[in-house]
């Protein structure tokens, strides 16, 4: 029977709405239907899996303790799906309805959550991605995703606000590049049209903010950034950010600011597993239309090892190749196109260019950086630097100090565990550390 025509329910929800606020009723309560099959089993029907799942997780002794109190007894509780609404809010959120919010968003039709290839390197993401898009503002909020490029951060975010426009039309969102952020920002204040350009993101219900590491070193983009967060933030909106790097890891990014991104769930992408490469080429092949053997997919899986991107662009390059030389796609086809592509080399790191760049970055001479001279503002740079030709080269302890004006590998061991020890409870440390490595390796 359902709890919405039968008083005793209603006194069960009423008792449920004293405990919880009423963001939380009105999230989790207002959609789902109670059910008897007679004696003491009580089975709450809910919309989606998600539900389910969240209900067992957070609120089974919420409704345990209500229906003991009204109904006197210790109910067997059981969650179930209404299968034609979540059949009916899968087919919603397809990428390929394209539904009229998500076309004003300006979105990429393939990047949808449910076109996301998962694996072990992306399974977290996606499933929190689900999550905010479904029930925004109530968990993970903000939603920080982070990767090198190339591994889905964009697809992830754009995935978001394509399945959030399907399950909450006429509700306000954007996905915004963060350099469109700032460039819009500048036009607004040449224009005097500041408080136009706030009200136009603080009256968003779901905002994905891409590559927020752009605002790095622009103090008056992130200022109107956090005071946006704060306030969409307050009003239960959802947030979804990406970087190339967890936001502790972003040199120029404000103290505060960072805070506000650590709030909610900060979640990574990794290189996808030999396992996802192989279900991603596949993937890429017939979304191309492209004829290719297991066996060559195989090898390129096993071979290729970087990003999505990559992926994808050596299944180009192949196409590319056995069409040109007019040969049908084979293992040998797929040897010679790999093998053509040289690889570009990567800078060599030596101890010199490792005291000039942290020289340089800490207003030193390199002279300086390898004098006696035992003051903080150069004994610290100095340690830095022997510890990155630790990290970055393969000198021995002994080698490294001879290049720092002859000092004994003891010294230099000391300063690799002060700054290991270090790094772990310093930020700002840590985003030094990770500057200098950028720099070196770019």
């Amino acid at each position: 029977m359902s709890a919405q025509s039968n008083s005793p329910w209603q006194d069960v929800l009423v008792e449920i709405r004293k405990t919880l606020r009423k963001q939380q009723y009105d999230t989790w309560f207002k959609r789902i239907r109670f059910t008897s099959s007679g004696g003491e089993e009580v089975q709450l029907i809910v919309p989606n899996r998600f539900y389910a799942d969240w209900l067992e997780a957070h609120y089974r002794g919420t409704v345990v303790e209500a229906v003991r109190r009204v109904m006197g007894f210790d109910p067997q509780l059981r969650f179930a799906v209404d299968e034609r609404a979540d059949e009916s809010a899968e087919r919603a959120s397809a990428a390929e309805l394209s539904p009229p919010a998500a076309e004003g968003l300006h979105l990429n039709r393939a990047y949808s959550l449910e076109s996301l290839v998962v694996g072990n390197c992306n399974r977290l993401a996606q499933a929190a991605a689900r999550t905010v898009a479904e029930c925004p503002g109530t968990v993970y909020n903000p939603l920080f995703v982070h990767a090198r490029p190339g591994l889905g951060k964009t697809h992830v975010l754009q995935g978001v606000c394509h399945r959030f426009a399907a399950l909450h039309p006429g509700e306000a969102a954007a996905y915004v590049p963060a350099e469109k952020f700032v460039a819009g920002l500048v036009q607004a204040e040449e224009a005097k049209g500041l408080e136009a350009f706030r009200s136009k993101y603080r009256s968003l219900s779901l905002l994905a903010l891409d590559d927020v590491q752009f605002l790095a070193d622009r103090e008056n983009s992130q200022q109107e950034f956090f005071h946006i967060f704060n306030e969409l933030h307050s009003q239960k909106r959802q947030v979804v950010v990406s970087s190339d790097r967890p936001p502790q890891e972003i040199p120029g990014l404000s103290d505060r600011l960072i805070s506000r991104l650590t709030w909610g769930l900060v979640v990574g992408l990794a290189p996808p597993e030999v396992e996802t490469r192989l279900a991603i080429l596949r993937d890429k092949a017939r979304e191309r239309h492209l004829d290719i053997p297991d066996a060559v997919i195989e090898y390129l899986g096993g071979k290729l090892k970087g990003s999505v991107r990559e992926l994808e662009a050596a299944l180009i390059r192949l196409a590319a190749f056995a069409s040109l030389g007019q040969k049908p796609v084979s293992l040998s086809v797929a040897r010679e196109a790999l093998q053509s592509e040289k690889p570009r080399p990567t800078p060599a790191v030596s101890v010199p260019r490792i005291q000039e760049a942290a020289a340089a970055h800490f207003g030193l001479t390199v002279e300086e950086l390898v004098s006696k001279r035992r003051s903080r503002s150069v004994a610290f740079p100095r340690q830095v630097s022997m510890y990155l030709a630790r990290r970055l080269t393969n000198m021995s302890f002994g080698d490294i100090g001879k290049l720092f004006g002859g000092r004994d590998h003891t010294t230099v061991l000391y300063a690799c565990d002060k700054i290991e020890n270090q790094k772990e409870r310093d930020s700002a440390l840590s985003k030094t550390l990770r500057h200098l490595t950028d720099v070196l390796k770019a």
